[in-house]
């Protein structure tokens, strides 16, 4: 693991990151083009005493589990692990919720309200209860609507959020009874902010209706649940090539990446479970060679495009990664003194993956072809038109793109926190270094050149950090090499290293606590949103 020196470090620079947030005016982002809003905390004495205690204690119980799962989590049978994993996701939901309510009023779970109702801020919702009225003849014309151009919202997406909402929406009309329940769990700070929206809608003639509140209350919910369960694949996609114990430790990081709480309910949180899952469902077609996984695999890559062109770049980091493990494990195969049959096998790197490939377009292909049929839409076109939508935004909304390339790795900083961001260099440095051994270099190596090119190219200019959320699972997962213990030599006695493992532990959980410090400290002091 890292040394005390390099532990030390990495806690100075968190505080710094703290400081920076909390006793600086220093912009977010560029100003006059994009920044985000520092919450005002000047009058909110006891209130943010409140929220940061409120905070602490669910931090301590999200820690405390965490602990006692990486002492059981090594030799526990397969069903212990599945008890541990889904007890750890639920503290971790918890955690979220009350992080987010820790910030002063006006600043707390109620704004899902505002960022789910109101066009300016995600749009999906608003078109689906009031432009749809018939999902049918909506998908028909859904080419010509991207078509028009809209560079925002509408313009930028597949059809996928809007049929996620309009279904939502219809079963929760015919079942009022089960609308009423869900909004009875609600919050009290989302349901003051239910109460401000249906107040502004009554002086236009309209109303926020019940159902109205279970949909956005439970597409909250839902993108929440999404978030935190990312977590098992995370650690799946780790243990590919780590211990039990260093995958739960470092997956037990992922509910406490700032960014995570800050963009609840935007659809770039919600997008992460699918973009953990096709990750590691295509790498487990790729190294088994299976048809059947990389349909799986296409199928899962196929329903995020659905939703969002951000499926393509996860999907481009899946794919060089299995082209990568592949020449790895045909350089294992072939052994030193076979170098023409190490040399002929990385050449043929394509043709080895064609089962998975086959599998993958079949999904792709197949899906496409049956929403053509059924829907009178193509969604090649459709994708096209998303594609030149999003282009066509920074042609409206001027962006300065060398300004850019040096705050979007700073808001990456921010948005998973110095302590990820640590384990991530170190990673990288280690695995760069003996890439040969490295078991994580495939999968670094990837990540971190898509994300380069991501960087590069601008596509990004201003709100990387809630754009890049669908990055993160990949992210904390090549970290990995970061908390990895060090070899034990043959000749080093039970009680060295039982001693080395528990100072390995204590230097964990140090790094843990600091990184739920980190991301209660962000949360509280950042908003996501202008409202």
């Amino acid at each position: 693991m890292y040394s005390t020196r390099g532990l030390i470090a990495a806690l100075a620079l968190s505080a710094m990151s703290v400081a920076f947030l909390w006793l600086t005016d220093i912009p977010l982002g560029v100003p006059d083009e994009w920044t985000w809003e520092r919450i005002s905390t000047s009058d909110a004495g006891p209130e943010l005493a409140l929220g940061a205690a409120q905070a602490a204690i669910a931090g301590v119980v999200y820690i405390l589990i965490a602990w006692l799962g990486s002492r059981r989590i090594a030799n526990c049978s397969r069903l212990e692990l599945v008890g541990w994993l889904l007890g750890i996701v639920s503290v971790g939901f918890g955690w979220l919720l009350a992080v987010q309510e820790a910030p002063p009023s006006g600043w707390r779970l109620s704004k899902t309200a505002f960022v789910l109702y109101y066009p300016g801020s995600s749009g999906y919702f608003h078109k689906a209860r009031y432009d749809i009225p018939d999902t049918a003849e909506f998908l028909r014309g859904y080419e010509d609507l991207m078509a028009e151009g809209d560079v925002l919202h509408v313009g930028t997406h597949p059809p996928g959020l809007f049929l996620l909402y309009r279904a939502m929406i219809g079963q929760l009309e015919r079942r009022p009874a089960l609308a009423e329940f869900i909004v009875s769990t609600a919050t009290e700070s989302i349901t003051e902010a239910f109460g401000i929206v249906d107040a502004n809608l009554r002086r236009t003639g309209k109303e926020l209706t019940t159902a109205d509140r279970a949909v956005i209350w439970l597409a909250t919910l839902l993108t929440q649940a999404c978030c935190v369960l990312a977590l098992v694949p995370i650690f799946l996609l780790m243990r590919r090539s780590q211990s039990r114990e260093t995958s739960w430790r470092v997956a037990a990081f992922w509910p406490l990446l700032p960014a995570l709480a800050i963009f609840i309910p935007k659809s770039d949180v919600l997008f992460v479970l699918p973009a953990a899952l096709l990750t590691w469902a295509w790498l487990c077609a790729a190294r088994r060679q299976s048809f059947l996984l990389g349909a799986v695999a296409g199928a899962i890559g196929w329903a995020g495009l659905f939703c969002s062109l951000a499926f393509l770049p996860i999907g481009l980091i899946a794919l060089v990664a299995s082209q990568f493990d592949t020449i790895k494990l045909s350089d294992d195969q072939a052994a030193d003194k076979q170098p023409l049959k190490a040399v002929l096998r990385r050449l043929m790197t394509p043709v080895l993956l064609w089962k998975p490939l086959l599998g993958g377009v079949a999904a792709v292909a197949g899906l496409t072809l049956i929403v053509f049929q059924l829907c009178e839409m193509n969604l090649l076109n459709v994708w096209i038109h998303n594609y030149h939508n999003h282009a066509g935004f920074y042609a409206q909304f001027e962006r300065t793109v060398w300004k850019w390339w040096l705050v979007n790795p700073l808001e990456l900083i921010f948005a998973a926190g110095v302590p990820v961001i640590f384990l991530l260099i170190r990673s990288a440095k280690r695995d760069l270094a003996t890439w040969r051994t490295a078991l994580q270099y495939p999968l670094l190596v990837s990540f971190l050149s898509v994300w380069t090119l991501l960087w590069l190219s601008g596509k990004n200019s201003g709100e990387a950090a809630r754009l890049w959320c669908p990055l993160l699972p990949v992210l904390l997962a090549v970290a990995a090499g970061g908390l990895v213990n060090p070899v034990v030599s043959s000749d080093e006695s039970g009680a060295e290293s039982t001693d080395e493992e528990s100072i390995n532990e204590r230097r964990w959980l140090v790094l843990l606590s600091c990184q739920a410090i980190v991301g209660a400290a962000t949360v509280i002091r950042v908003s996501g949103f202008h409202f």
